[in-house]
């Protein structure tokens, strides 16, 4: 198990590829017993005991055939049913697989009462029984068209049953690669097997009513020695090792200094945030420079952190450098600043003086975007925390989410930045053209003052030494990490950003702890 997020000509590659070694019938035969353990799983906890299996003729019904056999064999006589509803236009049309599997699952049904096929007649409505488990194995990832008649009635039947519907490696009807219009007959599923891959349409908010909770079952697929994909999904196991191992002969300095420029006389609250995420995100010391009103508020939230006031006691005016420490090795400015036309002129004149790799966020993006002549300006490898509508005022507006991440990974590559593009699965784009989207998070971090709170963090992993890439993978994974510990024991409706680093010290442990790790709903545990 790999946590690859590949594209359908990059399935079929490893496909052909694994079938070197595999034959076709086996592959199938893997993914079809794969997920028959995982549904009738299911099964046993909600206490159904009829299943009903729609199959197209392709090898995706063959999947789906392969299911039944599966399911079949683990029912107890008496008290389980197994039917299974084909929907074909033309029986010639079948794939060679489907064929020899619905030979093998004929002679089932006729030495059992208990398993049935049922052709699918669009003209006769077929009533799904309401208290089973539905499996969709209509069609595969290689949809690319809009689906129409039998099969469209048939996604129609589904759709309007109250039954559980899992759907086998797709919802039938969504397109993997590319939007599909909302007017399109599409399976809503409950859950969705996802066969050897994550795809990234399960990442995209979009898609999100078709395909409802994602498990990934490994069917032994196999990628080519030198194969590199382009996307892949940020889980435990490619996170941990970034992290870097403090020595017992560390002393403060070894832990960094950063430099935080944030807040303003209406938005003292940013500067505490950020500065108190930096702090618990193991920075060795902090400068926090914000006006002269907001810096009356940060001793008594945060005692550690060095001050240095800004000549102006409403905002961000300028930066005198004389005035700092000289061992300053990160900077993060943009929570809370504002857009005042003083703190525009300074933001500036940062991004003048300062070379290495910067972290920018909400104003000082909100400046970019009003000057994006400085983009092409900015430090190599900086990194950029844009929300969607942040990201629109960069790159322009996209047509679609599928539109909106090849945006990011253009934006990324065309100014050689880290682009952090915040949402539900957060997708990082890299100078590279690589994309990594997140496995953590949940819906409570949608609060104001959460991404003052990631952009601390970054500021504390940039400055104790990780690079750029390994600061934006490891910071927004952990900052994720902590939402889903305090949801593990609260409601998600009371998360504030505050709560977030509280959780931070258990974040780092369950990243860098292998003994009873911390259970994500959506990282399975088969990717360990």
């Amino acid at each position: 198990m790999t946590p690859h997020i590949l594209s359908v000509p990059q399935i079929r590659t490893s496909e052909q590829f694994t079938m070197r070694n595999i034959p076709s019938l086996d592959l199938m035969e893997n993914a079809g017993k794969a997920c028959a353990e995982e549904i009738t799983q299911v099964a046993f906890s909600k206490n159904i005991y009829e299943y009903v299996i729609f199959c197209g003729s392709g090898n995706n019904g063959g999947d789906g055939l392969v299911i039944a056999r599966h399911v079949a064999e683990e029912c107890c006589i008496g008290q389980n049913s197994v039917t299974v509803v084909i929907c074909e236009n033309d029986p010639t049309h079948r794939s060679l697989e489907f064929q020899k599997n619905f030979e093998r699952w004929t002679d089932i049904t006729n030495s059992s009462e208990f398993q049935h096929t049922v052709f699918f007649d669009s003209q006769k409505p077929y009533l799904i029984p309401e208290h089973c488990i539905v499996v969709d194995a209509l069609f595969g990832i290689g949809l690319n068209k809009q689906v129409t008649g039998l099969h469209a009635a048939a996604i129609q039947c589904i759709n309007a049953s109250d039954a559980y519907v899992i759907s086998v490696d797709i919802p039938s009807g969504l397109f993997a690669d590319q939007r599909t219009p909302r007017e399109y007959d599409v399976v809503m599923a409950d859950l969705t097997l996802s066969v050897q891959f994550q795809k990234a349409v399960f990442m995209l908010p979009e898609a999100a009513p078709y395909y409802g909770e994602v498990r990934v079952v490994d069917i032994n697929m196999q990628t080519p020695e030198d194969f590199v994909p382009e996307r892949e999904l940020l889980i435990r196991k490619n996170v941990r090792p970034l992290l870097k191992q403090g020595n017992d002969y560390a002393h403060k300095g070894t832990f960094g200094h950063g430099l935080l420029i944030a807040g303003s006389d209406a938005m003292p609250g940013a500067a505490i945030l950020a500065a108190t995420a930096a702090m618990r995100g193991g920075i060795g010391k902090l400068t926090v420079h914000t006006s002269g009103r907001a810096l009356q508020t940060l001793p008594v939230a945060l005692p550690e952190a060095i001050l240095n006031p800004d000549d102006n006691d409403k905002h961000f005016s300028n930066i005198d450098w004389g005035t700092l420490q000289s061992s300053i090795n990160a900077i993060a400015m943009g929570p809370g600043l504002g857009t005042d036309r003083q703190t525009v002129n300074a933001i500036k004149d940062v991004l003048d003086a300062v070379q290495a790799p910067i972290i920018l966020d909400a104003d000082a993006l909100n400046m970019l975007a009003d000057n994006k002549t400085w983009l092409a300006f900015l430090p190599q490898n900086s990194i950029l925390t844009p929300h969607f509508r942040e990201f629109e005022k960069l790159a322009g507006p996209a047509t679609d989410d599928f539109d909106r991440i090849d945006k990011a990974k253009e934006f990324a590559k065309r100014y050689s930045v880290i682009l952090i593009l915040k949402g539900h699965h957060t997708v990082i784009s890299m100078p590279d053209g690589k994309q990594f989207f997140n496995s953590t998070g949940n819906k409570g971090m949608a609060t104001a003052g959460s991404g003052d709170t990631l952009t601390g963090l970054l500021l504390a992993l940039l400055a104790q030494g990780h690079n750029p890439m390994e600061t934006a993978l490891l910071s927004v994974y952990l900052h994720g990490l902590a939402g889903d510990l305090y949801t593990a024991g609260n409601a998600y409706q009371s998360l504030i950003a505050s709560d977030l680093p509280k959780y931070f010290s258990k974040a780092f442990q369950e990243l860098t702890h292998i003994d009873e790790p911390f259970i994500n709903p959506f990282e399975s545990d088969s990717y360990e």
